[in-house]
């Protein structure tokens, strides 16, 4: 029997290179361009980028909120806290209004961090995150007659989702994985109405298939090459002696080749086949988590804005409240709720000359021209004026008669207090 070596090289080097195409679709390097969603896609990119862009607004927001919260407390004496007495409802006002004022700017705080959350990194994750949103019939999501999914339509469902904004996104991104185009989404193949849960059931498929085949690819490449040593060996000794037991030895080797490459060969094609299933899924899975992670992150972001609303308020509600705890920030009783005109007595006689205590308020303009012990101390003083009896808050100008502070000041409102001595 005549044996053609030149057909077994031709049939040796289609085989390798057959092998090496198994190689390069099982575990070689894949292209950018090459597959039904790539690695650095418009859906890849644009989710990347949004992320970037949702953080940087909101780093923003907080930047702008603070400045704001500056503004307010930084032009409010902290240094005249000590001037106040707590009692009743004084000193509630400014406790409550100082607790609401870091409220704010903590929920402000929060509110912000919420947006540089990681979303879902996995479709388990997303798999649960639309059983939260999307009414259930058997353990299976449940869909009307058209096809379309439905969600729960309570009052209460529909009112945490008007609030909600990050649950409503999970609800539109439902409407759109679930709906009558989930094919462009999830992948072909998956059902009539494809969900999540079928995506994962297709990739669990697809792997418990590859993961025997894979070994099964090995082990024949290691017989075929095992094989075409003997048939290269026994050629060269059937070329020195070209003996019957030879040619017999031969041909069995020969024969055992063919079967190891045919082999080979089906158990190749199984492994592209497979893997390029397993491709196309784990692109679609990159598709899905992309659109999920740029729906859910809108959905965040708008949350985190309404969150620092609420927070500006409680900042400014609160600011507001310690504001018109200090003293000096509110008139005196006498000037604030004045009798009835037809109770209101005579206006008295007004002399100059008058002796009276006032009281200078740190960091105002009278007190830069006081020497420091003069300042947040009652003073003796002659108050010289031609009008009303200033009130307790200012505005007034007096003589002050101390040993140590004398003096004409002139304090505007709410930069000291006056008292006439009886």
């Amino acid at each position: 029997m005549a044996i053609d070596v030149g057909a077994i090289s031709k049939l040796t080097e289609g085989v390798d290179a057959l092998r090496k195409f198994a190689e390069s679709v099982a575990g070689g390097e894949e292209k950018a361009d090459s597959g039904a969603v790539p690695g650095d896609s418009a859906a890849v990119v644009m989710a990347r980028k949004a992320r970037e862009s949702y953080q940087k607004t909101a780093r923003w927001m907080l930047g702008a909120f603070a400045a704001v919260g500056v503004l307010i407390f930084g032009s409010l004496p902290f240094a005249d806290v000590a001037d106040v007495e707590l009692t009743w409802p004084d000193g509630l006002l400014l406790i409550g209004g100082l607790v609401l004022a870091v409220a704010g700017i903590v929920t402000a705080v929060m509110a912000v961090s919420l947006v540089s959350e990681p979303e879902d990194a996995s479709l388990g994750e997303l798999d649960c995150d639309l059983r939260a949103v999307q009414r259930q019939k058997n353990g299976e999501f449940a869909f009307d007659e058209a096809g379309k999914p439905l969600f729960p339509t309570d009052r209460l469902a529909t009112l945490r989702r008007w609030w909600n904004p990050r649950l409503r996104a999970k609800v539109q991104l439902a409407e759109i994985l679930h709906g009558t185009e989930a094919d462009a989404h999830l992948g072909p193949n998956l059902g009539d109405r494809p969900t999540i849960t079928d995506l994962i059931r297709k990739l669990r498929e697809l792997e418990s298939k590859h993961a025997p085949l894979s070994p099964a690819v090995a082990k024949l490449a290691v017989r075929v090459a095992t094989q075409e040593k003997r048939v290269a060996d026994l050629t060269a000794l059937l070329e020195k002696a070209p003996t019957d037991e030879a040619r017999s030895k031969y041909t069995e080797a020969a024969e055992a080749l063919d079967e190891a490459r045919l082999a080979h060969a089906a158990k190749v094609t199984s492994l592209a086949e497979i893997d390029d299933q397993l491709k196309m899924y784990h692109d679609h899975r990159s598709l899905v988590l992309a659109e999920s992670g740029v729906m859910q992150l809108r959905g965040t972001f708008r949350l985190a804005r309404r969150i620092l609303a609420v927070a500006a308020v409680l900042t400014l509600v609160g600011g507001t409240a310690y504001a018109l705890s200090l003293p000096g920030s509110a008139p005196s009783e006498e000037s604030a709720s004045p009798p009835p005109a037809a109770e209101e007595p005579a206006p008295p006689v007004y002399a100059t000359g008058l002796a009276a205590t006032v009281l200078v308020h740190e960091g105002t303009a009278p007190a830069s021209e006081l020497p420091r012990e003069c300042v947040g101390r009652q003073l003796a003083a002659t108050w010289v004026g031609s009008g009303r009896i200033p009130a307790s808050v200012g505005p007034f100008t007096a003589v002050v008669t101390d040993p140590a502070c004398t003096g004409q000041i002139t304090v505007a409102r709410g930069e000291g207090t006056f008292t006439l001595v009886p």
